[in-house]
């Protein structure tokens, strides 16, 4: 079984310290027993040498991204090691798994894959980083990558492969994953349902054999009223004829409910088995997590209410001030109409939306030509205009006007 954790840029630290063992990693899980931690090794080692943050740093500059903290920076899949993979192939089935990961993913995108072999059981950390390329451009687009087909996919693919490569299906889909994964509270649910169902179908079987042996009690075998006797005889016989159906259906519930009770009585030995007192101690946390929790939401709610009242003070004032945006606004546009700019301007716009804000020196300096040509040209125009009217004793009192729609020249001479 496997799943994928979605790592932003300020989780990439931690579980690096988690895959490595690195110091601290017994606080991302306690349950690490470091008298195995030896065991642990990457598969990735020879194809990435680096260390995980200065590859992620490299890798991450080659490509086009979103500078946000938000995005996704790294993927990890899980996948651990199913129960009816022989010891002598467990090696195998982690190389198998790595290489169909480093195909899917592409190699120069693999950041690292541990085997950990000191935890319960037996899993593979494949970490990689989302790029795909589109229209011969690299991206970190996860999103495009991680898709629902794409997940719902996986395993049957990944099963396929070891399938062919190893002679035999490993159990990669259980009931957990073979119609997309499921969360383990949604499967008890189901358990829990089908528990129910076969209980109650017992019962009802229980019930008509019952009657039946009611019914053959009470049957007369004096030889008067034979005509009857039959009747009731044949009624026996469909209901024995729909007993033995309903038997039938009743032996599939059991093989049904008994492999549900062993699923059930593993968990209950293996909860058994952890110690009272990591037991209670667990639940204590728990109890201290909520209490925390609580005290934390009543400031939010606190804090929330301040800020609301603030928020509603500065109404007004932001009012105003996008007042006095706009008006900024208008009059920029009014300049750069004036000046004949208006193209120049929607291009340098397009521009630097397209590249992310970003725009190279050259471009910018054949804008920049650009624009002293278009200013130019607009002065000599005016210059021209007023030498006209000087040649022609007439007074210069030509006026540029702001209109509501554009931006024009009024002639207001007359």
């Amino acid at each position: 079984m496997a799943h994928a954790q979605k790592i932003k840029k300020q989780g990439v630290i931690g579980l690096v310290i988690h895959c490595e063992r690195r110091e601290g990693c017994e606080l991302s899980n306690q349950d690490i027993d470091k008298s195995r931690t030896h065991l642990n090794y990457n598969l990735a080692c020879d194809i990435q040498p680096m260390k995980p943050e200065q590859f992620l740093k490299k890798r991450i500059s080659e490509v086009k991204h979103l500078k946000r903290d938000d995005i996704i920076y790294m993927v990890d899949w899980i996948v651990t090691l199913p129960k009816d993979v022989p010891q002598e192939d467990q090696e195998k089935f982690f190389e198998l798994t790595f290489q169909f990961l480093t195909q899917k993913y592409n190699q120069k995108n693999v950041v690292s894959a541990w085997v950990h072999n000191d935890e319960a059981t037996p899993h593979i950390h494949f970490s990689f980083i989302p790029v795909i390329e589109i229209d011969g451009v690299e991206r970190l687009k996860c999103k495009d990558i991680l898709t629902k087909k794409e997940l719902k996919r996986f395993h049957p693919d990944l099963g396929a492969f070891l399938e062919q490569a190893l002679g035999y299906m490993p159990s990669i889909q259980n009931n957990a994953t073979i119609n997309g994964n499921r969360t383990i509270k949604e499967l008890k649910q189901q358990e829990d349902l089908s528990f129910k169902k076969s209980l109650e179908n017992i019962y009802k079987h229980n019930e008509a054999t019952q009657n039946i042996i009611d019914e053959s009690n009470h049957i007369d075998y004096n030889p008067s009223g034979l005509l009857e006797k039959t009747r009731t005889l044949k009624k026996c016989n469909q209901i024995i004829d729909g007993l033995k159906y309903s038997l039938n259906q009743y032996q599939k519930e059991v093989i049904g409910l008994t492999h549900l009770v062993t699923i059930q009585k593993e968990e209950l030995d293996m909860y058994r088995s952890m110690p009272l007192a990591k037991q209670l101690k667990q639940k204590e946390e728990i109890i201290n997590n909520l209490y925390q929790s609580i005290g934390s939401l009543e400031n939010q709610i606190h804090n929330s209410e301040n800020d609301n009242q603030i928020l509603r003070d500065n109404n007004h004032y932001l009012d105003n001030k996008v007042t006095k945006l706009k008006n900024e606004l208008s009059i920029f546009q009014t300049f750069i109409s004036w000046l004949g700019l208006d193209k120049v301007f929607q291009k340098f716009k397009n521009m630097l939306i397209h590249n992310d804000y970003e725009m190279d020196i050259k471009s910018f300096k054949d804008i920049g030509i650009t624009v002293l040509q278009k200013v130019s040209k607009k002065v000599e125009s005016i210059a021209n205009r007023i030498m006209f009217l000087e040649s022609q004793n007439q007074p210069i009192n030509e006026i540029m006007k702001q209109d509501n729609d554009n931006h024009t020249m009024k002639n207001i001479m007359r």
